[in-house]
């Protein structure tokens, strides 16, 4: 599709109304920095935030799991585990399908609302719970019977993830293979600094400059040497995944994953996530310079204006049918305003490496605040793209950032090539970030289930390598369809789903034991479970209909294409059966959002 002159906002151009996307980034972000500092001070308050308490990475440090970490570097694991890909493709896929305007809307309401709330409630409480999950907190406030029932909802959402980002980074590889060697030489890289300074013990100011100049030097080493598993025209013995390129690719970065989520943290995931986070910096900081320079001063090769519609309508049938703006926007746009990932990470990996409590004002709601930033800019930068090609929701939206991208860094003089590669590769290091960190998430919320399980088949599912082929195996086969239509959107619906049930879990901890009203978070539960369960419960029976039980359909696809959709099917019922189980435990609880009289000693 080419460029629409948008229907109204900013600058008067004859018949037309010409919005530059100088005046949206600006307007989100005033909003989003006012959120930040007003906001942010007063949860700040509410939760009282207290260094003096011990926060897990110390009270329990083993040197694998439990490891403090500098604030600047848990900054950045935890904006690189929630951001991944899924910041980038969903606000671009729902501003094409329904127009930038309620794409932005929804960006900016449901951050400052709903996701920065529950992110930051999230870590705090975890924090003050020795790191233990979400789950644990419901089967401590709420009802002990709930807790692995919330854990199963939440490895069963943490699937989609790891297949739906492991299929991201290999569609980024394939349109960038540029990044794909530059996302090689960055793990290296990666590995090489986490000796530098955790084994060594070198000076982190240094090594820090070094590496990173060295990370920057990998996108020319990538442009000089692109990598490509299957040549065009080539074929390989995996099951067509989008194309054969792709299909290799998918299978490496799901290995990578397995291997990368079974290290101890400060071996990759730790000097990893801190080095990509300057990733991020710069493409943020360089692409929100780059459109102010480019619209005060005219340097950008393309107008830097809003070239998509505000407004296509109420139903889309974008990228072959994505359904009503209600409710499939919300599963759409997720990380970028309220996101279950957020959720399992806020309990999982970061508050394990919180150093101090007042840490949890920037990691758990200033990353939110700014994922919410990038998430706008990721529709502005695809907006400035003269040419929007036609193709799939996936196979449009990555290439195209990347190209924006490109755009908007040329007003500063970088080369279109080298500065689409660059965004590239940020984009892939953040969902490779993604997919090992979920895996890594996964082995713990499979470790809280089978905690107490004295079944021997049970345990042997908490061993870090078993657990982990296992997931790798089950997302694999949830997008071995391909079908990105139905894939994001249940893929969204499922960790928006799992937020909804942790601020239902949390507004039970709140009601205890702080002096935030609790039911704030019961009314966000109540919108976020109930956007969620209708998308989720629209995207299966769609697939049903158009699918399962067309016969054209079923006798041309393949086999592994038709169980794909099958277990997309079984996935959804799962998910909404098990949340409606847990949300039917709450309300049976006195007052809905009691506490338990019974705790668990080793809490306290």
């Amino acid at each position: 599709m080419g460029r629409a002159l948008p229907a109204f906002g900013g600058e008067a151009t004859g018949a037309a109304v010409v919005t530059t996307v100088l005046s949206v980034l600006l307007g989100a972000v005033a909003v989003f920095a006012t959120a930040y500092v007003a906001y942010g001070r007063l949860l700040r308050d509410r939760f009282d935030l207290d260094d003096e308490r011990e926060t897990p990475a110390h009270a329990r440090r083993d040197g694998t799991e439990f490891v403090p970490a500098r604030k600047a570097v848990l900054f950045g694991h935890h904006f690189s585990s929630i951001a991944g890909g899924a910041v980038i493709i969903g606000p671009v896929t729902a501003a094409l399908a329904w127009g930038w305007v309620p794409a932005v809307a929804w960006i900016v309401v449901g951050t400052v609302v709903f996701g920065g709330l529950n992110d930051f409630a999230t870590l705090v409480a975890s924090v003050r719970h020795g790191g233990r999950s979400i789950g644990h907190l419901f089967g401590r406030y709420v009802d002990r019977r709930g807790k692995r029932v919330l854990l199963s909802v939440a490895v069963a959402a943490n699937l989609l993830v790891v297949g739906v980002l492991s299929l991201v980074t290999a569609v980024i590889f394939d349109a960038f293979p540029s990044a794909a060697t530059a996302s090689v030489l960055y793990v290296l890289l990666a590995v090489l600094f986490g000796v530098y300074r955790n084994r060594l013990s070198l000076p982190f100011v240094p090594g820090t400059v070094a590496f990173v100049a060295a990370v920057f030097g990998s996108v020319l080493v990538g442009i000089e040497h692109p990598l490509v598993l299957v040549p065009d025209g080539g074929a390989v013995t995996l099951p067509t995944v989008v194309n054969p390129n792709v299909s290799a690719w998918l299978v490496c970065v799901l290995l990578y994953a397995l291997v990368a989520s079974v290290l101890p943290v400060d071996a990759l995931l730790q000097p990893r996530d801190y080095l990509s986070s300057f990733l991020l910096y710069a493409g943020l900081f360089g692409a929100l310079a780059g459109i102010v320079v480019g619209t005060l001063f005219g340097t950008a090769a393309e107008p830097l204006t809003v070239g998509i519609e505000a407004y296509t309508g109420f139903t889309s049938d974008a990228f072959g049918g994505m359904g009503p703006l209600v409710p499939m926007l919300f599963p759409t746009i997720f990380c970028g305003a309220v996101c279950g990932l957020h959720s399992m990470v806020c309990c999982g990996t970061t508050p394990k490496q919180l150093d101090s409590e007042t840490d949890a004002h920037a990691v758990g709601y200033g990353t939110t605040i700014a994922e919410g930033v990038l998430a706008v800019l990721a529709v502005g930068l695809v907006a400035v793209v003269p040419e929007i090609p036609a193709g799939s929701g996936l196979e449009l939206a990555l290439p195209t950032f990347a190209t924006g991208g490109g755009i908007v860094l040329g007003a500063l003089g970088v080369p279109r090539g080298a500065g689409a590669a660059f965004m590239a590769l940020m984009l892939s290091a953040f969902s490779l970030t993604t997919v090992d960190t979920s895996i890594r998430l996964g082995r713990y919320f499979v470790g809280e289930i089978v905690d107490e399980s004295t079944s021997g088949t049970q345990r042997a599912l908490s061993r870090p390598t078993v657990n982990a082929s296992l997931q790798v195996g089950a997302a694999y086969l949830l997008v071995a369809s391909g079908g990105w239509t139905t894939v994001w959107p249940l893929f969204g619906g499922a960790v928006q789903l799992f937020a909804g049930l942790t601020m239902l879990t949390l507004s039970a901890w709140i009601a205890r034991s702080t002096g935030f009203d609790h039911r704030w978070t019961l009314a966000g539960a109540g919108a976020v479970l109930a956007v969620s369960a209708s998308a989720l419960i629209y995207t299966a029976v769609s697939n049903v209909r158009a699918k399962l039980l067309n016969g054209t359909w079923v006798a041309d696809a393949g086999a592994l294409a038709v169980a794909s959709v099958g277990v997309q099917v079984l996935a959804v019922v799962l998910l909404v059966g098990l949340a409606a189980v847990v949300v039917l435990w709450t309300v049976r609880s006195p007052d809905g959002v009691r506490a338990r009289e019974s705790l668990d000693a080793a809490d306290d």
